[in-house]
């Protein structure tokens, strides 16, 4: 009997994100890596969240009143950009074709919302996501690592002078100026719930912003013309929310920076993507999403 694809309604919440603990500490007991989502009450209250969340829209598989799996298609005004994640499915039902269901659902889901890019981030230890992934026409665009460690402000001497926290509406508009250029479009909407939370923050010398983070964190994102300047975002961050931040594997500079400052590589993940990708060619650390 195949499986129902149906919305994710409120009385579902417990058992999906029961499954998505269920999920992730599977994968990740098995490659030794640390769970993305350290207990049931964690899974419980991210779906909770996403189903909340306006911007979120969330659909489950189910069979004979079983449910099996469940993804979420996340936007973010005013981006161009989709998000799907995180999909997970139930261990008893892996391998049975649940999450290309699931998948299919939510890629027709954003070609009615006329999303021409879609990303989302990929868990490598987990290859059988990576082939349903690549099978549905993502296309691998960054290696990352999961940096972990505690924030290294009032730690280390880095240049950090020029470093101020966005205050108003003029500096997101500005640092939004240099995501535009460095991405092809707006995270307006991102950097302004940032400057809101007192996590943003940008770097400007002599008049012109040089880089910007919104917030130290999985769920937030930086750019930078420099990887100094960049450096000096992260040593600026008094907190540090979540598990870490996601830095591109290729930034040797970065990485090693932060190795010998304390910091340890968590696990690894893939930035993958359908549509149109502008490769960022100045230093840039991704959120969660993409």
């Amino acid at each position: 009997m195949s499986a129902i694809i149906r919305p994710i309604e409120q009385n579902d919440i417990d058992i999906c994100g029961k499954i998505g603990y269920e999920a992730h500490k599977t994968i990740s007991s098995s490659h030794g890596y640390p769970s993305e989502q350290p207990s049931e009450e964690f899974g419980i209250d991210l779906i909770r969240r996403l189903l909340g969340n306006p911007n979120s829209w969330g659909i489950l598989a189910e069979r004979q009143g079983k449910t099996l799996g469940s993804v979420f298609l996340h936007k973010f005004p005013p981006s161009p950009v989709a998000v799907i994640g995180p999909l997970t499915v139930h261990p008893s039902a892996e391998g049975r074709g649940v999450g290309r269901m699931l998948m299919d659902a939510v890629l027709s889901q954003a070609r009615k919302q006329n999303n021409d890019q879609i990303r989302l981030v990929q868990s490598p230890s987990h290859i059988r996501s990576f082939v349903l992934y690549t099978k549905s026409g993502f296309t691998l665009r960054e290696p990352l690592f999961l940096m972990q460690g505690q924030p290294l402000k009032d730690r280390i001497n880095t240049s950090s002078d020029d470093v101020h926290m966005l205050h108003n509406d003029r500096d997101v508009s500005r640092c939004n100026d240099l995501c535009k250029l460095t991405y092809g479009f707006s995270r307006e909407m991102e950097l302004q719930r940032a400057k809101d939370q007192g996590v943003a923050a940008l770097i400007e010398r002599e008049g012109i912003i040089t880089g910007y983070a919104a917030g130290i964190g999985i769920l937030g994102h930086a750019v930078a013309k420099s990887n100094e300047d960049l450096k000096a975002l992260i040593a600026n961050a008094s907190v540090i929310p979540g598990p870490g931040f996601f830095v591109p594997a290729r930034n040797h500079e970065i990485i090693n920076w932060l190795l010998e400052n304390g910091f340890q590589i968590g696990w690894p993940a893939n930035l993958m993507t359908i549509g149109p990708y502008q490769e960022p060619l100045i230093p840039f650390l991704p959120s969660l999403a993409y």
